[in-house]
């Protein structure tokens, strides 16, 4: 059954977002649906391992001090009684993603056939964000992946979604086996070292049945104007269009002599001040400002406005900075700037890039004639090279120095007016019309200069519009971030003949999470039987028209990302059959109207899985069972 519950959600202020993350160590919590009434007496909900209540226990209005929480959690942390029906598995789902509904829709016509009734919600993404952030969701949390450079590094997926002291981690899984992979692979400086780590954790996941992938993809299709422009790059998991890895931009030429090219976006800038950007400007911002390292169109680490880097010991690098470097004012770029950045972020930043500089210890100019920068990190740290380096841009130290007093902001960079970003980057900030269009001006001097001399961001807030805009030769590109073409509607515009459609290969995905510290999910038997009851191929074939490839495991690493691993348990078959027999045999009968009914009170084996929570072999460290 599906319910319309879209309206109006109340939010939070993105500082106070990121101070909560702070003071966790993991993703935030936001207000969620409503409330419940504080209960007389609260039930007293424990931990197996007392190393997590820091987490469930630090802010008020969260987990064991949120009301609501603890009143949903308690009823499906009480031992069912005989003969008591497993309730409705509920998930909600984004009213842009028409896709991820029909395939659930699905799903839940599947799982009649084994007893399961979904109750499927749709919100607003706003909303849905929200909740999802309070854990207010109930059974199922639904997310694609969203590729961004310091993304391609495993630890961004693998500790945010599934690390147990990380609020991120919204299906609640504390397997301590796995929470000890990703402690070591944080603190791993060896590149071979922390792949064998990532690889074992991968197959944690995998095997305890934790997440589910739908779909790798949906495919990365893509449009552009072939007969004006040649040399266009395609970037493993990016495309050719992205901003987030934008070697087309400055690589490609013009055919017919046109030196200014077109991008069409659904959305402009949120803001030019690159420190509070959340969307857009993260990427254009990078445009502008120059990264410390880069990805080449494979995946590979590459040097960018750091020349080169040499590790001095597990916890030390020297950085050198790329000679010859300008600002777009004219100033050059020195070590002092580059000095200044790492400074002025770990100051005052507790945003994007406070989830790297955390972990700075100190930076010293070693040698300034070479533009040589220590860094040493406060412990071993396996990120440096794939996301720190990644995330990082260089400050022009003579506009940033002061500005905060200027500006009389506090401590608070997110309040600073930048009307003109000014950095080193390929790109220099041109005109702006808010929500209308932008113009990136080719900066010349730079090491990787654009042949182009413009770039032209141009907003056209739907998907028919952009079509219909690249169709008429309106556009050059379609920026891809949120963007890629059906196979219908790339053959729809491949009949333009100055239209050309591209494919890269891709590396996102689509997958659901349960609330694994709840019944009935805390029973590895029934998680195995929902897993064969998930018509992953439906997703693929229909909604996606094919566009997408049925996962070969549950891993957030697909193959083709750097740190894949192919040796992971298979993703189990669509079989409702076969997951029938494993209820069955687990315990599980059926009312007379068809719905699933737990195993009786006294199965022992039954009581055990419960328990237990993880499959044989490994250790739950999350919520006990109410006694």
């Amino acid at each position: 059954m599906t319910h319309d519950t879209d309206g109006p959600g109340r939010t939070i202020d993105r500082r106070t977002l990121l101070m909560l993350m702070a003071a966790t160590g993991g993703g935030a919590a936001m207000s969620g649906l409503g409330s419940f009434p504080a209960f007389a007496q609260d039930p007293t909900i424990e931990l197996e391992n007392p190393k997590y209540n820091r987490l469930y226990n630090e802010i008020s209005g969260y987990y064991f001090k949120d009301p609501v929480w603890v009143k949903e959690t308690a009823t499906r942390l009480t031992w069912p009684k005989a003969g008591e029906k497993v309730p409705e598995i509920g998930v909600i789902i984004p009213t842009n993603q028409p896709d991820i509904l029909d395939a659930f829709r699905k799903f839940a016509t599947d799982g009649e056939q084994i007893g399961i009734k979904y109750n499927i919600q749709q919100m607003s993404p706003a909303r849905w964000l929200e909740t999802i952030n309070k854990h207010h969701h109930g059974d199922i949390e639904v997310h694609p992946s969203i590729l961004r450079p310091e993304r391609v590094d495993p630890a961004e997926w693998l500790v945010s979604r599934a690390y147990g002291p990380d609020r991120r981690n919204y299906g609640e899984w504390v397997n301590e086996q796995y929470d000890a992979l990703i402690e070591a692979q944080t603190k791993e400086s060896d590149h071979e070292k922390r792949l064998k780590i990532v690889k074992d954790a991968q197959k944690v996941l995998a095997e305890d049945l934790y997440i589910n992938q739908l779909g790798w993809g949906p495919s990365i299709i893509e449009a552009y104007n072939a007969a004006d422009w040649e040399g266009v790059v395609k970037g493993r998991g990016f495309g050719l269009a992205s901003f987030n890895l934008f070697h087309t931009y400055t690589r490609m030429k013009s055919k017919t002599g046109k030196k200014s090219a077109r991008v069409g976006m659904s959305a402009l800038l949120e803001t030019t001040n690159i420190i509070a950007a959340s969307n857009n400007m993260r990427s254009v911002g990078r445009m502008i400002y120059d990264r410390f390292a880069y990805f080449d169109e494979n995946l590979k680490v590459i040097p960018w406005a750091i020349e080169s880097w040499q590790r001095v010991d597990e916890r030390t690098w020297d950085m050198k900075l790329r000679g010859g470097m300008e600002f777009h004012d004219g100033k050059p770029v020195t070590v002092h700037d580059l000095q200044f950045s790492l400074d002025f972020l770990r100051k005052y930043e507790r945003g994007i890039f406070w989830t790297a500089n955390r972990f700075l210890e100190s930076n010293e100019i070693v040698d300034e004639s070479k533009g040589v920068v220590r860094v040493r990190f406060k412990e071993p740290y396996g990120q440096f090279e794939t996301y720190f380096l990644q995330l990082n841009v260089i400050l022009p130290r003579h506009i940033w120095q002061n500005i905060m007093a200027e500006q009389n902001v506090g401590d608070d960079p997110r309040r600073l007016r930048i009307e003109q970003p000014i950095g080193s980057g390929p790109f220099r900030f041109g005109r702006h019309r808010k929500d209308t269009e932008l113009q990136l001006i080719a900066n010349k001097k730079h090491f990787a200069a654009p042949n182009i001399d413009e770039l032209w961001v141009v907003v056209t807030p739907t998907l028919d519009g952009l079509l219909g805009r690249m169709e008429s030769q309106e556009l050059d590109f379609i920026e891809n971030s949120s963007i890629f073409l059906t196979p219908s509607q790339a053959k729809q515009l491949e009949r333009a003949k100055h239209v050309k459609i591209e494919r890269t290969e891709d590396i996102n995905w689509y997958h659901g999470v349960v609330r694994i510290s709840w019944m009935p999910w805390r029973d590895y038997e029934f998680r195995r039987a929902w897993h064969h009851a998930t018509d992953r191929e439906f997703l693929v074939k229909v909604p996606w028209e094919g566009a997408g490839r049925v996962p070969l495991a549950n891993t957030f690493l697909v193959e083709g990302s750097p740190w894949y691993n192919p040796n992971l348990p298979p993703i189990p078959k669509f079989d409702l059959k076969l997951a029938r027999e494993i209820l069955k045999e687990a315990g599980y009968s059926w009312a007379s109207d068809g719905r699933l009914v737990y195993p009786s009170p006294d199965d022992s084996k039954f009581r055990q899985r419960i328990v237990k929570v993880c499959k044989e072999g490994y250790t739950w460290g999350g919520l006990k069972m109410l006694a």
